[in-house]
């Protein structure tokens, strides 16, 4: 059987990447000054962060359209015998939610919907993962069944330089709750069974960045083999001295960078970084 993969834009997997390895990126909507781009392809996200710092503006995203996804599927079943549709956080997008209801509007077809519970390469290392155990042979079923073991086991950690974005998107309750009143703090925030929980606080961004590093290693074995991948959002310098030491604690893993996307930018805002861990699994 002939598996094909997909997933939305909002896995942070870079196009070029994504189509060598046959990987179907559906793309989220973004609204900047009442003007609409589809995700990574009518923006990059380059363009994205510089017209978010220089026009001072908080972007918004949206789900991709039924008939989008409704349109993909049958593409793609012209080709495949089945697939394996991978997403966002069911409680961070409806873009899962759309993904079923576009699979019920093609009966009699095999697509396997999957919630990743994460967001960007929390879920991206998931649709790599799921790419590798496809072309060692594994089926269908034995991929969604490895997809469902390893997302309760993924982490997702994120420090965010401002809240002005979260609040901008309405997105802060949790987070302000924990606070309090003193929004110039710099939270550190992880995606837990698919929605976003505050974990610490700090005062600056050296505090902040120690934070998320110490967190990463309370959670995660110096000798750990997952995927991790240090992510950022216009924050390319910072990101590269902390992936020089991610590389030096865990030296066995399977290190990436990653600038994030705007399904995860628009709320977490310019000069954020971010840590994914997704464990791979024996795949023999």
């Amino acid at each position: 059987m002939k598996v094909g993969i997909v997933t939305d834009s909002g896995s942070d997997i870079p196009r070029k990447i994504a189509d060598e390895l046959g990987i179907e990126i559906i793309p989220f909507q973004i609204n900047i000054s009442d003007r609409e781009y589809r995700d990574g392809i009518d923006i990059t996200q380059s363009e994205f962060y510089k017209k978010m710092i220089e026009q001072n503006i908080a972007p918004k995203t949206s789900q991709p359209a039924l008939g989008v996804f409704v349109n993909t599927y049958q593409r793609l079943l012209g080709k495949f015998d089945a697939l394996i549709s991978i997403h966002i956080s069911g409680k961070l997008s409806g873009a899962f939610h759309t993904a079923e209801m576009a699979r019920d509007m093609l009966p009699g077809t095999n697509i396997r919907i999957v919630d990743s519970l994460s967001a960007s390469m929390g879920m991206g290392g998931m649709v790599l993962e799921a790419y590798r155990a496809l072309q060692k042979g594994f089926s269908i079923e034995q991929v969604v069944k490895m997809l469902d073991t390893i997302r309760d086991r993924v982490h997702l950690f994120v420090t965010l330089d401002t809240l002005e974005f979260l609040k901008r998107g309405g997105r802060i309750g949790r987070v302000k709750a924990f606070l309090g009143s003193v929004l110039r703090i710099k939270p550190l925030v992880s995606v837990v069974n698919g929605e976003v929980e505050p974990i610490a606080k700090a005062r600056n961004k050296r505090e902040a960045v120690s934070m998320l590093l110490a967190e990463t290693k309370r959670q995660v074995s110096a000798e750990t083999r997952s995927i991790i991948t240090v992510l950022h959002t216009a924050a390319e310098e910072e990101a590269m001295k902390l992936k020089t030491l991610i590389q030096g604690h865990f030296s066995k893993a399977e290190i990436l960078l990653r600038e994030a996307g705007p399904a995860l930018g628009t709320h977490a805002g310019p000069k954020a970084l971010g840590i994914s861990v997704v464990p791979k699994v024996s795949l023999g």
